[in-house]
């Protein structure tokens, strides 16, 4: 367990409305009912800048209250500072993971960034982009979401991270 600094994790989507932040959201949800929101500072970015300053897509935040989760977050992009600041880097899919390792200048930098499914009890690979899709996509991407972030931090708890 780290000492006295917070433990950081940055999730990273593309345009930082749909899947990140709903990351974000779902694992501050489940660090404060499990009593552990002191133990790590969470936070999510985009690849792209299009969307900065803009609340999360309506859908996801209707599919996440649903679920009892609330997305408060606006949207920002990921800068290089970001790469410093997190101890942990999940990219939704593998374009957002290319994208992230351009902006790292260290081998220290890379070493943090990881693909948010590595950590899904189901299986690896992308988190779909629920953007163009109906309702069922919302739904699949909280299921992926939900699943992975309660698999994320048991094994975090795990490794003795927190």
């Amino acid at each position: 367990m780290k000492d006295t600094e917070k433990v950081k994790v940055m999730f990273v989507c593309l345009g930082n409305i749909c899947r990140s932040p709903l990351a974000h959201a779902v694992f501050e949800d489940i660090l404060e009912k499990e009593g552990l929101e002191d133990l790590l500072d969470v936070d999510s970015s985009g690849t792209g800048a299009w969307h900065v300053g803009e609340p999360a897509d309506s859908r996801m935040r209707q599919t996440a209250g649903k679920h009892g989760v609330r997305i408060n977050h606006y949207a920002q992009q990921l800068v290089s500072a970001h790469l410093d600041e997190n101890d942990l880097i999940l990219a939704m899919d593998r374009q957002n993971y290319k994208n992230i390792l351009a902006l790292c200048r260290s081998d220290e930098q890379r070493k943090k960034v990881k693909m948010f499914r590595d950590y899904d009890p189901e299986g690896s690979g992308d988190v779909p982009d629920p953007w163009y899709g109906g309702d069922e996509g919302f739904d699949m991407v909280w299921r992926i979401v939900y699943r992975t972030c309660v698999s994320l931090l048991s094994m975090l708890k795990a490794d003795n991270t927190i």
